[in-house]
């Protein structure tokens, strides 16, 4: 029996290939090791040094959180179905399905919350401040990003618009059949990139129009010399975040819905899924490396752990 396309529930005696097998075993054990080290570690750097008190710092940490909780429900979710593939769509595999997914969508949101706040931040000057200091704008907009989401997915979940399609070849039942899974793809794609690109033009016009330019900077007061930075540093995390977010999401996106029987291949499938999921890892790698307070932060907590072991 091919292994490509959704299946219906008459389908008891699939077996998985081999690739498609070791492609399961490989990527979700990779990404479950390397994503738990990674994300724990800035977390818990983040928390033991108290970084969160910056708004930006704490939808960081907020995105790292979900980041870790995805990896760890969806990657033994995998590697569980990799040696026991799907083979109908019970209540178990659309529950599964719905906390992935909605995950997944939780992640989007927050990089959106990310861009959006970095460009308020630089271009609405004191207002932007003004708008992320307040502690209920702040728990409003991490509210807002969970329930979006999981209301989202409540639609397929309950059927009353699309359906979690099994999928043998896949790990999870996917959302990504008939016209939902066309409004999603869709949805998902412009909100977010369109985001991403609004932030991003917003913070180098503002940028410009100051006309403060990189070979200048040593040349301004001290104050407007870090501020500058510190917005050169928002636009190379922002480009960083768009071309990350094509590269691993666009791909996985447009693959169920553009070829929804996996004529291109089944095994490209998987592989792109697993691309897709990087990015809980890459996200997390960007934001420690670009944001200057978490890899100033990160430094800090070795020299300490250094000077620890000289002192012991």
């Amino acid at each position: 029996m091919s292994s490509r396309g959704n299946i219906s529930e008459a389908s008891p005696h699939y077996h998985t290939s081999q690739s498609v097998f070791a492609i399961h075993v490989v990527g979700s054990t990779t990404l479950l090791v390397t994503g738990i080290l990674v994300n724990a570690f800035s977390i818990g750097v983040i928390i033991r040094l108290k970084l969160y008190r910056e708004t930006s710092v704490l939808f960081t940490l907020h995105l790292m959180f979900v980041n870790l909780t995805a990896i760890i429900i969806g990657m033994p979710l995998a590697l569980l179905n990799s040696f026991h593939p799907i083979v109908k769509k019970d209540m178990f595999c659309r529950m599964s399905g719905f906390i992935v997914f909605g995950l997944i969508g939780v992640q989007m949101c927050n990089i959106t919350l990310l861009s959006v706040s970095a460009y308020v931040k630089v271009a609405q000057g004191t207002f932007g401040k003004v708008i992320f200091s307040r502690t209920r704008n702040t728990v409003s907009c991490l509210v807002f990003i969970w329930v979006l989401p999981f209301a989202n997915m409540s639609m397929p979940m309950s059927e009353i618009w699309g359906e979690f399609a099994v999928s043998l070849h896949q790990p999870w039942c996917f959302p990504f059949s008939g016209t939902y899974g066309t409004f999603l793809v869709c949805f998902t794609l412009v909100v977010t990139l369109s985001a991403l690109l609004f932030s991003y033009v917003g913070i180098v016009r503002t940028v410009v129009r100051s006309r403060r330019k990189v070979e200048a900077a040593n040349q301004l007061p001290r104050q407007n010399r870090k501020k500058f930075i510190n917005e050169r540093q928002l636009i190379i995390t922002l480009i960083i975040m768009a071309t990350s977010y094509i590269i691993l999401f666009l791909p996985s996106g447009l693959l169920p819905v553009t070829d929804p029987d996996s004529r291109l291949g089944v095994d490209l499938h998987v592989i792109f899924t697993y691309i897709m999921w990087s990015q809980n890892v890459v996200e997390t790698l960007i934001y420690s490396v670009l944001h200057t307070k978490i890899r100033h932060g990160i430094k800090l907590f070795f020299i300490c752990k250094k000077a620890d072991t000289v002192l012991g």
